[in-house]
């Protein structure tokens, strides 16, 4: 899937799906933000990666875009609230 771990795999599996069921169905395919953890790794996986050197990856902060100046201590944190919030407004989208 180009992925690692079980988690990033069922929400690469999960995606497909969608995307199928979207293109079945008639639907537009809107991606998940790549602000959230599923639009990071669908972001590496089907366009930030170099195919020569490309290595299957674990979702990690270093894949979600920047974030505007946050001091250390509180990135992670900024990094969660942004993606809840952007998965919040994108998860309506896909259930329709």
């Amino acid at each position: 899937t180009g992925c690692e771990g079980y988690v990033e795999s069922a929400a690469v599996g999960l995606m497909t799906g969608l995307m199928a069921a979207a293109e079945l169905t008639g639907r537009n395919w809107q991606s998940p933000p790549s602000t959230t953890a599923m639009g990071a790794l669908l972001a590496h996986i089907t366009g930030d990666a170099v195919s020569d050197s490309y290595q299957p990856m674990n979702v990690n902060f270093g894949l979600f875009p920047p974030l505007p100046e946050v001091k250390k201590k509180q990135r992670k944190e900024a990094y969660t609230a942004r993606a809840k919030r952007e998965l919040g407004e994108w998860l309506p989208l896909v259930a329709a």
